[in-house]
């Protein structure tokens, strides 16, 4: 028995009955066609190398550039810690470690008015002995400024606009650059509460 076309079902909900018909042929030509066509462009754009990348897969080109840019592992880690923490390679050019230092001091990202400009530590800690309390790495100095302690009053980016990625690595590699400096009187550590860096 062949189904007719634009039938009434047999079935009722709240008196609306419901008229099953089939769809339009051009619609669902379409419909295959999306299918077909994000199968095909999944398959060429992601997994085929492409000639205008120097014949490299895109996963290839983006492992490039992030090594060209100094980092291993460039995802932010989550709250609460944990794996993912960028891997940064520090800076050690004069030029590079004056345009942190800039950063560092600057109106619009007060780091320094918390830290002192000679990072001895005011109301935020000192950052040129051997005790962090969030790890002292350049990656987790990047990490840390990102998104800040707000509950311990640093807001992320130190409450000035977001820096890119290379402007990061600069303070991270200035901050760096200051361990051992000796300031005078530098904010005394929390043995409770910071951690000796190696």
């Amino acid at each position: 028995m062949t189904r007719r076309r634009d039938e009434l079902l047999d079935h009722e909900a709240d008196g609306i009955t419901e008229f099953d018909n089939d769809l339009p042929r051009w619609w669902l030509y379409g419909f295959y066609f999306t299918i077909l066509f994000a199968a095909a462009y999944l398959v060429n754009y992601h997994l085929l190398p492409h000639p205008f990348m120097g014949d490299k897969t895109i996963a290839a080109e983006y492992d490039a550039e992030v090594k060209a840019a100094g980092l291993t592992n460039p995802r932010p880690l989550p709250p609460g810690g944990g794996a993912g923490v960028p891997v940064v390679v520090p800076l050690t050019d004069q030029a590079s470690l004056e345009k942190g230092r800039a950063v560092f001091e600057s109106q619009t990202n007060p780091c320094s008015a918390c830290h002192r400009p000679d990072l001895g530590g005011l109301v935020g800690p000192n950052l040129t002995d051997d005790q962090w309390l969030h790890g002292c790495t350049a990656g987790e100095i990047v990490h840390d400024i990102q998104t800040g302690f707000p509950q311990r009053g640093m807001l992320p980016y130190g409450g000035g606009p977001a820096l890119s990625d290379e402007q990061l690595r600069q303070v991270a590699s200035y901050v760096l650059s200051k361990r051992g400096s000796h300031p005078p009187n530098p904010k005394i550590p929390d043995a409770e509460r910071d951690k000796a860096c190696r």
